[in-house]
């Protein structure tokens, strides 16, 4: 996994965003509707926070986007932009933003290694190749200046914890 310090990778990955959500007939997706993510050019804004997260529509994942939907408004005040990052394909995720009424982008590491990347891509288990949970928080100029993991089930992160590491990156 990244440490803080790092160089995040400059990354690319289709993106799956509320406005093709709310654009789209729900179940009627196609490739029109998928956005691409590059960190580079999100970067080019300010901080960046990347949430990791192993799938959309399983209780805990569910529990945990839709924390950090309620908390998106918080995290506004520092201007960071949120997403969201599964190995789930872009229509899976459309269709939970839409569902879910998020308010934020998620990134699919379907088919391409914006999870290894990061370091976060869990290699054992019955369950691999699904992204740990896990957040990042990225400089404008790259570098990792914050990094949260789960280590037991169930666990998210201090948001607080968060915003201050936002707010120093974006001061920094």
């Amino acid at each position: 996994m990244l440490d803080v310090g790092d160089d995040a990778p400059d990354v690319t990955a289709p993106m799956a965003t509320p406005e093709a959500a709310a654009d789209t007939e729900r179940g009627s997706y196609t490739s029109d509707d998928v956005a691409e993510f590059s960190l580079s050019e999100a970067l080019e804004d300010g901080p960046v926070v990347l949430a990791f997260y192993p799938g959309v529509y399983s209780r805990t994942c569910t529990r945990e986007l839709c924390e950090l939907r309620d908390w998106k408004a918080d995290l506004a005040e520092v201007d960071a932009p949120l997403y969201g990052v599964s190995v789930d394909s872009p229509w899976s995720l459309l269709a939970f933003i839409d569902e879910y009424d998020l308010q934020y982008p998620l990134v699919s590491g379907f088919n391409n290694d914006v999870i290894a990347d990061f370091g976060v891509r869990r290699e054992e288990s019955i369950m691999r190749g699904i992204a740990n949970r896990a957040v990042f928080v990225v400089a404008p100029d790259g570098a990792v200046t914050y990094t949260w993991h789960a280590t037991e089930p169930l666990t998210f992160p201090d948001t607080d914890e968060v915003e201050a590491a936002v707010a120093e990156a974006a001061a920094g």
